[in-house]
C-alpha cells in the first residue's frame, strides 16, 4: 500500500497499534510495519514499536519548513518550489485528518460547500475587527458578478482589517469589471498585486488557513480550514514569496487618500476620518504614509501643503 493510502487510513481510522492498522488496511504485519517506519522517516507518524502516536498535519508542515527555514529565506525560486511542495499535500492530509477528527485533537478543521463556500469560511471562522488576510485568487469571475449587497458587505469587512493584500491573475488588470471591482476594495484598504498563473486559491487570515479540498482549483466550491498558527505561518510564507513575485496592479492610488485629506483639512484627525470613511485608523494611518511617500513629504502638515497645491486649479 503506497504511503499516502496508509496516512489516509490512519488519519480516517486512527488505529492505536501496528497490529490494529494491519488489520484495518489488510496489510501483512511485516508491510504494515514497513509503511509506518517509512512515515515514521518522513515526521508524518510518531510513536515506537506496535504503539501508534498521530503526527497532526500543522505540527509536520511546521517541522518540514523549519528544517529549511534557511532555504526559505532566501527567496529563491527553489525554496519557493520547495514550500509550493508542502502546500500542495496540505489539503488531502486536512480532508483525511477531518475524518477522523476528535475532540483532542490540535488542528481544528472546518468545512463550507456551495458557490460561497471561500467568504462564508472566511465570514464563519475568522474576526472582522482586525487581523490581516491574505489571499490567492486565480479566477475571478465570480466574484465580479457576486451581488451588489454581498459585495458591500465585504467590502465593510475588509475596511476594518489592519491589511489585506490579494492576488490575481494578471489578465484582470486587463478587465474593466475586475478592475472596478479592485478599485472598490482598494477604497477598503486592499492591496492588490498580479500574477501570470497563480495555482491555487487559499487564503490566510491570523491563524486561519483556507485550501481547496482538491488542491489547484482555482474557483472551489468545497473548502477546508485549519485553525492552526504553524500552518497559517507557512502559508504567509508561501503568500510573501508569491507576493514578491507579482507586480502591482496599476490602480490611481490617489483615491485611497483624497476622502481622508479632505476631511482633515475640515481639521478632523486622522483617527476619526478613518472612521468616517469607514476604515481601520491603522488602514488610514497606512495611506497617510503612502501619501507622504507619494509627494516625499515626512509630515503632515507638509503633506497637507503638497497635496493642496496639486489640488488648486491653475490659473492661466
Amino acid at each position: 500500500m503506497h504511503d499516502d493510502t496508509l496516512l489516509a487510513v490512519i488519519y480516517r481510522g486512527r488505529p492505536a497499534t501496528l497490529t490494529e492498522l494491519a488489520t484495518l488496511s489488510h496489510l501483512s504485519a511485516d508491510a504494515a510495519r514497513s509503511a509506518v517506519d517509512s512515515l515514521r522517516e518522513q515526521g508524518l507518524l510518531g510513536g515506537e514499536g506496535d504503539q501508534l502516536i498521530y503526527t497532526d498535519p500543522a505540527f509536520w508542515a511546521a517541522q518540514a519548513v523549519s528544517r529549511r527555514a534557511a532555504e526559505l529565506r532566501s527567496s529563491s525560486r527553489e525554496a519557493l518550489s520547495a514550500l509550493e511542495q508542502i502546500v500542495v499535500e496540505l489539503p488531502e492530509m486536512l480532508r483525511h485528518w477531518s475524518v477522523g477528527e476528535t475532540s483532542a485533537d490540535a488542528v481544528p478543521v472546518f468545512t463550507r460547500h456551495g458557490r460561497h463556500a471561500s467568504e462564508d469560511l472566511w465570514f464563519d471562522t475568522v474576526r472582522q475587527d482586525g487581523g490581516t488576510l491574505y489571499a490567492v485568487l486565480p479566477e475571478v469571475d465570480r466574484f465580479l458578478t457576486t451581488s451588489l449587497e454581498r459585495a458591500e458587505r465585504f467590502g465593510r469587512a475588509l475596511a476594518a482589517k489592519d491589511a489585506v493584500r490579494v492576488i490575481m491573475p494578471t489578465w484582470a488588470a486587463d478587465d474593466s469589471a475586475a478592475i472596478l471591482r479592485m478599485q472598490h476594495f482598494r477604497a477598503a484598504g486592499a492591496e492588490f498585486r498580479l500574477l501570470d498563473a497563480p495555482w491555487s486559491w487559499f487564503w490566510v487570515d491570523g491563524d486561519y488557513l483556507a485550501v481547496p479540498l482538491k488542491w489547484g482549483e482555482g474557483r472551489p466550491t468545497s473548502v477546508i480550514g485549519v485553525r492552526s498558527e504553524p500552518l497559517a505561518g507557512m502559508a504567509r510564507e508561501y503568500f510573501e514569496g508569491l507576493w514578491r513575485q507579482a507586480r502591482p496592479a496599476e490602480i490611481s492610488e490617489n483615491a485611497t487618500w483624497v476622502p481622508l485629506l479632505k476631511l482633515m483639512r475640515q481639521g478632523i484627525t486622522l483617527d476619526t476620518a478613518s472612521r468616517q470613511v469607514g476604515i481601520n485608523p491603522r488602514t488610514g494611518r497606512r495611506r497617510m504614509a503612502d501619501a507622504m511617500a507619494h509627494y516625499g513629504v515626512s509630515t503632515l502638515f507638509a503633506l497637507g501643503v503638497a497635496w493642496g497645491s496639486d489640488t488648486t486649479p491653475r490659473q492661466t
